[in-house]
């Protein structure tokens, strides 16, 4: 990685860097441009190895993952600077759009990447094997990322060749912008890419950094369940889902690829075990000691919260927790105990100062929130990070970057979408139940609750594998389909809202008491839930519901001052 990312990008930041209008009027003797850049292997690799740039920038920050804060799995931290955060979380017109203009801005910056290098690879005098490799990554990134702005903005603009616009570009409707994903992901996957990748460069540790032919099928998968869904509702399209989900099932199952779920779930997010094969699509970072670049990731103390050092940025909503499954997954996606900043104290996080009721004012830790930890490490004793997976009993490392891939596409996730598309479109139902039970088995502490889908409908495989989605990424906003993604497409967003913006009483039972978890001990536990938590404690007017106005994202002030074609 070290070799890969400061090295061989000054050449081509310059090609990015060049306008389109600077190519038609300028001389470009003694410049690098694609007519003259283009000509060898060398050059070709140098141009992925851009468009990863690009990539590995759109996640070395929380700013583009804000909106994801619409998901009922996830809040923020009250005050601070978290004002976009809570926008997101309350559906309300962000007084702050950097949420909004960084994600938009990152996405498109990989368009960009990718559109050079699917206009001028075939110009390299090399292999077509290379040639189909640089195009199956340009494909892809160029898929993702108007995938995830579909989801965010609805019609956009858009460029398939990096022509010089004028600032006029129409909107493309949505149906659009989706056949424009499948012909591109199609097209990657017509570039018959590796299953695994050996060179330096394209692998590390025995992990695949290049896009590689299995994650090609998987992200299909995702994009067909997403477009039987809302906006477009073409239910037809489960059946394709499914189809795709299953390619790379029988290619696991047989032995064609290389993944598997791992059989503990506290290694999935474990900083020891950091490039294992249960994932399918990652992005890669390196450690950075004395500052921070955009080759590292700044997530690990984006959980945390900020009263004992983390930054608060994404908090756990406690709805969502509570009704989480108990059992192994749950240990490991929140933390159990919150450790205080003498670095021996364990509370729980309903904790309160007097043992009385919570009333605002009296809890231990103020957020008075549980937390989540799949991008927290612990430090050792001369304060350094621990290749370990987590342990809530142990201090954790509060540094700004870190080493830590993010996990965009697991293996789990198609197991999940599998048993719910085949279960939506009629498909073959034990075998979806299959997918289901693979996941759950490692999941959960109850073996009641593997052996009941046994007996599920249809219906109720489909909402369980669904459900089962959600708490696979609960809290982790790098993934590429995340709970505010899922409750998108099934049109589950405005619950989210009503329950923040309502009584928030259908978790409470009489005498405002929740029974339904337990402690780190593993004893039932009850506490009080103060009523409001988000919308009214926070608002002297909660935002009203403006449809599809409030799922979708503004489009960025400083680029619908540039292009009037970005309204609604």
């Amino acid at each position: 990685m070290k070799r890969i990312f400061p090295r061989c990008f000054l050449a081509a930041t310059i090609i990015f860097a060049t306008s389109c209008s600077d190519f038609l009027t300028e001389d470009p003797q003694g410049r690098l441009t694609p007519d003259t850049f283009f000509s060898n292997q060398n050059e070709l690799d140098m141009s992925v190895y851009a468009l990863y740039s690009k990539v590995q920038e759109l996640q070395c920050n929380s700013n583009p993952m804000i909106p994801q804060c619409q998901g009922d799995d996830v809040t923020s931290t009250t005050g601070s600077n978290k004002a976009a955060y809570l926008s997101a979380d309350a559906f309300e017109y962000p007084s702050d759009a950097k949420g909004q203009e960084q994600s938009w801005s990152k996405f498109y910056a990989i368009i960009k990447a990718a559109n050079l290098i699917v206009d001028n690879a075939e110009k390299v005098a090399t292999s077509q094997e290379e040639i189909n490799i640089a195009l199956g990554q340009a494909y892809y990134w160029r898929a993702f990322s108007y995938f995830s702005l579909v989801r965010l903005f609805g019609p956009l603009p858009m460029n398939l060749h990096n022509e010089l616009d004028h600032n006029d570009t129409p909107l493309t409707p949505v149906a659009d912008v989706y056949a424009q994903i499948v012909s591109d992901l199609t097209a990657a996957e017509a570039c018959n890419l590796p299953v695994k990748y050996i060179t330096t460069n394209r692998a590390i540790n025995g992990a695949n950094i290049y896009v590689s032919a299995q994650t090609v099928k998987a992200t299909l998968a995702a994009v067909y369940l997403a477009m039987a869904g809302y906006p477009l509702n073409q239910t037809s399209y489960y059946a394709q889902a499914a189809s795709k989900a299953k390619e790379v099932i029988d290619g696991v199952n047989n032995g064609t690829y290389p993944q598997s779920l791992l059989a503990d779930w506290g290694q999935v997010y474990s900083y020891g075990n950091n490039y294992h094969n249960e994932s399918l699509l990652n992005i890669y970072y390196m450690p950075r000691t004395g500052g921070w670049s955009n080759a590292d990731s700044q997530f690990s103390s984006c959980h945390q919260i900020q009263s004992l050092g983390g930054w608060g940025d994404f908090l756990a909503e406690r709805r969502y927790w509570a009704n989480y499954p108990e059992g192994p997954r749950k240990d490991y996606v929140y933390a159990k105990q919150l450790l205080l900043n003498d670095g021996v104290t364990l509370v729980d996080w309903w904790a309160t100062q007097d043992g009385e009721p919570y009333n605002g004012e009296n809890a231990v830790v103020n957020d008075y929130r549980p937390m989540f930890v799949s991008m927290t490490v612990n430090k050792d004793a001369s304060g350094s990070p621990v290749a370990a997976p987590y342990d809530y009993t142990q201090p954790f490392w509060a540094g700004m970057c870190i080493g830590k891939r993010h996990q965009l596409i697991r293996y789990s996730e198609v197991l999940c979408w599998y048993a719910e598309a085949a279960a939506r479109s009629g498909g073959d139902l034990a075998s979806a139940k299959n997918a289901l039970k693979q996941v759950r088995a490692r999941a959960y502490a109850n073996e009641a609750e593997i052996s009941v889908i046994d007996g599920m409908s249809a219906e109720q495989l489909a909402e369980a594998a669904y459900e089962e989605h959600g708490y696979e990424v609960a809290g982790y906003l790098l993934a590429m389909v995340t709970r505010r993604a899922d409750e998108f497409r099934m049109e589950r967003l405005k619950n989210a809202y009503d329950y923040r913006s309502g009584t928030q009483a259908d978790i409470l039972v009489p005498a405002g008491t929740l029974t339904h978890s337990r402690d780190a001990n593993g004893n039932a536990f009850t506490y009080l839930l103060k009523e409001n938590v988000v919308l009214k404690e926070n608002m002297s007017v909660a935002p009203t519901w403006q449809g599809e106005s409030s799922i979708y994202q503004i489009y960025p002030p400083t680029e619908v001052e540039k292009n009037p074609n970005l309204k609604r």
